[in-house]
């Protein structure tokens, strides 16, 4: 199949008839029509059938697809990427990308430290979960992405931000609650408690100790973003496991941090297309970043 053949069939996957493929596409619908005739002949089997109008798959068809959106994907990543090298650096300014959490409290310490040095540059900043920032770096549609972990992507130079840990985070309720600074993490298991997903490189760590253990959470909550666990906590929904930067943006002065043991350190990198000079605002931004981590 040729390219032009492979959107044409997405397209139809997409939409479901000839005509609407052919409006996504901007193409004419005898063009799409003709696209799929030869896309048949080539591979010798029927990808669609008709039935009242629209286009029903076949089990070639859908075995087909799974593998055509992979490269759909990949051509998106292409486009994206061509687009942006071909964009204005000056114009840019500087744009950040970070994880939710970090961007409640230490991402505004940093801008006011950073604001210092360069108070009339443009500043942008889009969150994005760390595996989508290390995507969105890698395509150059960021100048510096701040995530958890190290990712290890092929395509970015990483730089170490600060090694916070996992702590328990709980609505303290009343008198003669448990005040202890820490807790094992063995005895939070006896219970439920609000937890990361393990999309998330967090999520996926804890997981790791988990199964380490060979032992596995009792009931609670799973939820995307460590603020979201946070607030949830502070609600008194439960004890949850987030990490030491996330808590320290907490307002509530109820709510009861404990060092998770044993010791799970936790690493914030900043993340930057590899092959590019450092840009100064960049340097400028990563030791603000620094500074406003440090004390947790």
């Amino acid at each position: 199949m040729r390219l032009k053949h492979i959107e044409v069939f997405n397209a139809l996957m997409l939409t479901g008839t000839v005509s609407a493929a052919a409006k996504l596409l901007h193409v004419t619908q005898p063009a799409a029509t003709q696209s799929l005739q030869l896309a048949e002949l080539q591979l010798g089997y029927q990808l669609f059938t008709r039935q009242r109008r629209r286009l029903v798959p076949t089990r070639e068809a859908h075995a087909l697809y799974v593998e055509v959106q992979k490269l759909m994907t990949q051509l998106e990543s292409v486009k994206r990427l061509a687009q942006a090298l071909g964009e204005d650096d000056s114009s840019k300014g500087l744009r950040i990308l970070i994880v939710p959490s970090l961007a409640i409290r230490a991402l505004p310490d940093a801008l006011s430290l950073f604001r210092q040095r360069h108070p009339k540059i443009a500043v942008s900043v889009r969150t994005l979960h760390s595996n989508e920032i290390a995507r969105a770096i890698a395509l150059q549609e960021g100048d510096v992405g701040i995530v958890y972990g190290n990712v290890m992507h092929a395509g970015l130079n990483e730089a170490h931000i600060a090694t916070g840990r996992l702590v328990c985070v709980s609505r303290v309720g009343k008198k003669g609650d448990d005040r202890r600074s820490t807790v094992a993490l063995e005895e939070l298991m006896r219970e439920p408690f609000i937890r990361i997903d393990e999309r998330d490189p967090l999520g996926a760590m804890l997981a790791d100790q988990f199964s380490r253990m060979q032992a596995q959470p009792v009931g609670g909550m799973s939820v995307q973003t460590h603020h979201i666990a946070m607030v949830f906590a502070e609600q008194g929904f439960g004890p949850a496991i987030i990490d030491s930067f996330t808590a320290k943006a907490s307002q509530v002065a109820e709510l009861h941090v404990r060092t998770v043991t044993p010791e799970i350190p936790v690493e914030v990198r900043a993340l930057m297309p590899r092959g590019e000079m450092s840009q100064r605002p960049v340097d400028d931004f990563i030791e603000a970043m620094r500074a406003a981590t440090t004390s947790v």
